[in-house]
């Protein structure tokens, strides 16, 4: 990258800083120039930047560039439901399928090379559309006018250089990399839809719950831009579909169900659309600000406010600040906090009443589940809004300590802090995490520094922005002072996250399974989506981690290919493709492809010779008219039966409406397989229960070397590594498919490869066996530690003695300690801080017999149904 020159009046000595790639430490040298105006200096940085980012200077030109113009050149992106939902675990699986591409293309691409290219390539604040404007060939009605634009051009032309040369293009589908520009771009519609009367009522009931904050009465700000937008203009009226009472509104959440078309007069609309946010657990952020600070932060550098100024255009022809050439600039700063409070400066100050400062705007998000309209309760004050200072904030955290966590763990990726920060475990067992950035503004962000940094910001950002005043350098320090410190004041009160408890030990693991999901289409594709979407958005469907396969419930015909990353989810599962397929709930059928399913996935991993160690779930989604018919019944029953002794990891959980008694014979155990879609309650109220018992499911081991006759190819020992975040509990489960006789030699081994220590506790009766130290020992339940060494289990035996009576599974479950330096640069480490152990099992054996008879009962049962069906 570019150096950062500092430059003063007097001669001196001259700091050159250079980023250094190996380890990403900071090189200082000195040494001694001749006197020269601070003018060739700034040439000089201009130069380098020039030079070295040719390609990144696209975003910060004052039009659609080319690489984002697919977004606007049709009308399919405008329409937000065609985009992928905003929320947090979209972003990461979209980053995610970015990082696992570059080494295709031959590049080895770290966290700043990912998150530069990602700010680089998608990222252009202020998109507007402009009124009145029809889009026609060659016409396209949008451009950066709004006030957000001239400090992203600043932060991508002067303070985060770089660019998306490398970028690997084909690796995301146009979908894709549409809705990762509208995710990572912050702007605001402003129009009005036609809809307020609905939707801004909402809004302002869920504002009477907030603490109120200062707000100014004109509807004007300080900022004129490159077009002046003339509330007076018309548009022509379009239709609008209505807008549906929600059956689930959470506290400040809208369901809001709608297309991009607009009615009514050109004008501001009372509630107005914000874009550029992600949801997240822990309240809405500003995406682009979030990746800004991580750039920042893995690139830091800091600039002196007379050089930054230099290159400013000074298109109204102002001399340079001669009271600020002591300041500097910080991107950290700049690319988070600062660079808000230095828009409230500027746009929102000069023209407040007694010149106060008002931060904060809260919203709603249509949807809870699958978020893509994010409305604001108020038209005014809007430079900082709750969603940008969430963003901001979180930004500078982490662009403050991830030079820190590089030296804990050097190949940490972009997708993987994201997923640590915005998680209830912190970043590298740290605390540090989105829930606590309250507690952290004080420490990351004190008001003096923040006020100095806001003051210099603002400078710069003074030179760039056309405004209806002209402000003087005095008067822009005092403006920054009152603005930093209406933040100090707000960010303490500005949210409130109760402590989450867990009371079921599963939400100690991580979910890893193998998921099929059958969906009856006779359920209204708008109704049925958000209680399916929020299961499959809980169960960790990520490459490494779970995969998700959806069928049509009728004809098992596949909705969606099995996939580990979420987003195909919401590509291929549409209220189009939805439609394709015929309405109903054929169990046999479904039986008949689960079986098909698994035997394939075994073979796999037979190919492999893989041990499996993922759960195996079919989740049936049943219509309230769905049933089993009579001559379906027994069949249906049977068929369970022994998919129980050939397939016994299947587990079976149905999510339906109606009265579900009439599954009662198709589940394992219904007190718990059996659960309600009530689409009067909430996908949350609803899919809780269902995600609970999904996390208790134990992860599946299977012998490799069985076929699928049931014979053995040879004896012998087969090992899985596995990892676990520390403190976190994985429960495991060996059916005593893979232990009939007596086989010597026949063991369980856990060896460590972390150097922590693990807690190993097995039981042949408890489903989730762990070592509770508050509590002594449950009866068949026995734990032992890793501390002295490997464990190991002996299944010599394991089924000696069952002669009358079912030989009972092994669980056992592996708990790492919660304390302890570990790192993990394995590919499959979702997280750099997963510990790391192998399973390893000797001597399985197959119970071939079983498998035979199970075969051909199963061979003799379909026939006989078939024949009962022509007939």
């Amino acid at each position: 990258m570019g150096e950062a020159l500092t430059c003063s009046k007097n001669p001196t000595s001259v700091r050159t800083v250079q980023q250094v790639e190996q380890g990403f430490q900071t090189k200082t040298t000195y040494h001694t120039m001749i006197p020269t105006n601070c003018m060739a200096a700034a040439l000089c940085l201009g130069l380098t930047l020039i030079l070295g980012t040719v390609q990144a200077q696209e975003n910060a030109m004052l039009q659609i560039p080319p690489s984002l113009v697919e977004c606007y050149n049709t009308s399919y992106f405008m329409n937000r439901d065609n985009r992928l939902p905003a929320n947090m675990d979209t972003l990461i699986s979209l980053i995610e399928k970015v990082e696992n591409s570059y080494p295709t293309s031959g590049v080895q691409a770290d966290i700043r090379t990912v998150a530069v290219s990602l700010l680089h390539r998608f990222r252009q604040d202020g998109i507007k559309r402009a009124p009145g404007v029809t889009a026609i060939d060659g016409v396209i009605p949008y451009s950066p006018t709004g006030f957000q634009f001239p400090k992203f051009r600043i932060l991508l032309s002067r303070l985060i250089p770089g660019n998306a040369n490398s970028f690997p293009n084909s690796s995301l589908t146009s979908v894709e990399r549409c809705s990762l520009h509208f995710m990572l771009s912050s702007t605001f519609d402003t129009r009005v839809r036609g809809d307020e009367n609905s939707v801004c009522n909402q809004l302002s009931q869920y504002r009477a719950h907030r603490l109120p904050r200062s707000a100014k009465n004109d509807d004007e700000n300080n900022f004129i831009g490159d077009v002046e937008w003339l509330s007076e203009d018309t548009r022509p009226k379009r239709g609008r579909s209505a807008i549906p009472d929600s059956k689930y509104v959470q506290f400040g959440e809208l369901d809001y169900e709608t297309d991009w078309a607009y009615s009514g007069t050109e004008g501001t609309s009372q509630c107005p659309v914000e874009d550029g946010l992600v949801r997240t657990p822990w309240g809405t952020v500003s995406a682009g600000t979030v990746i800004a600070g991580i750039a920042a932060g893995v690139q830091q550098q800091t600039v002196q406010l007379n050089t930054l100024l230099a290159l400013a255009s000074q298109r109204r022809g102002r001399g340079r600040s001669q009271s600020q050439t002591t300041n500097s600039i910080d991107n950290r700063w700049a690319a988070t906090l600062a660079g808000d409070l230095a828009e409230v400066t500027l746009v929102q100050v000069p023209v407040s009443t007694n010149n106060a400062a008002s931060v904060g705007a809260t919203g709603g998000w249509n949807d809870t589940v699958l978020p893509h309209w994010y409305f604001l309760s108020q038209r005014t004050n809007l430079e900082a809004t709750d969603a940008e200072i969430r963003g901001g904030l979180d930004g500078l955290i982490l662009a403050k300590n991830v030079a820190n966590w590089r030296t804990q763990a050097s190949s940490l990726k972009l997708s993987q802090l994201l997923r640590m920060y915005y998680s209830t475990n912190g970043v590298l067992s740290s605390g540090v995490n989105a829930c606590s950035r309250q507690s952290q503004f004080p420490n990351v962000a004190p008001s003096a520094e923040m006020a100095e940094q806001t003051s210099a910001f603002a400078q710069v950002l003074d030179r760039e922005m056309q405004l209806r005043v002209t402000l003087q350098p005095l008067a822009i320090t005092q403006f920054a002072s009152t603005a930093a410190l209406s933040l100090v004041t707000y960010v303490p009160i500005m949210d409130f996250f109760p402590f989450q408890q867990w009371s079921d030990v599963s939400n100690l693991t991580t979910v890893i399974t193998d998921i099929y999901v059958f969906v009856d289409t006779y359920w209204p594709y708008n109704w049925v989506v958000d209680y399916v979407a929020y299961v499959l958005q809980s169960i960790n469907i990520h490459p490494y981690a779970s995969k998700v396969t959806l069928f049509a419930a009728s004809d098992a015909s596949v909705l969606v290919n099995t996939t580990d990353y979420i987003i195909n989810v919401y590509e291929e599962w549409n209220s189009t493709s939805h439609y394709w397929h015929p309405p109903g709930f054929n169990l046999p059928l479904i039986l008949n492809t689960l079986s098909n399913r698994v035997e394939d996935l075994l073979e796999a991993d037979r190919a492999a010779d893989n041990l499996g160690g993922r759960s195996l779930i079919a989740l049936l989604i049943p219509s309230p008219t769905s049933f089993v018919n009579e001559r379906d019944y027994d069949y249906c029953q049977s068929y369970i039966e022994r998919l129980g002794q050939s397939l016994p990891n299947l587990h079976f959980i149905y999510y339906g409406g109606g009265a579900l008694v009439r599954f009662h014979d198709f589940v394992q155990d219904p007190s718990k397989d059996l659960f309600v879609l009530n689409t009067e309650k909430s996908p949350e109220l609803c899919g809780d229960p269902v995600i609970t018992r999904i996390r208790q499911v134990p992860r599946r081991l299977s012998n490799p070397r069985c076929y699928s006759n049931g014979a053995i190819s040879e004896f012998g020992m087969n090992s899985l590594k596995q990892f676990e975040r520390l403190g976190s509990i994985n429960f495991y489960r060996l059916d005593s498919l893979y232990l009939p006789a007596r086989q010597s030699m026949r063991y369980l081994k856990i060896s460590p490869i972390s150097s922590i220590t693990f807690t190993v506790c097995t039981s042949r009766s408890l489903a989730l066996p762990f070592r509770n130290l508050s509590a002594p020992l449950r009866d068949g339940e026995s734990c032992e530690s890793t501390a002295l060494g490997s464990y190991s289990y002996d299944l010599t035996d394991a089924c000696t003695g069952y002669d009358f009576e079912p030989c009972p599974p092994l669980f056992f479950s592996v708990q790492a300690q919660s304390f302890g330096e570990i790192s993990c640069t394995d590919p499959e480490c979702q997280t750099p801080d997963e510990a790391q152990y192998v399973i390893s099992l000797n001597n399985l054996g197959c119970n071939g017999a079983v498998a035979q008879q199970v075969t051909l009962s199963l061979v003799a049962s379909a026939l006989l149904i078939v024949s009962l069906r022509e007939n």
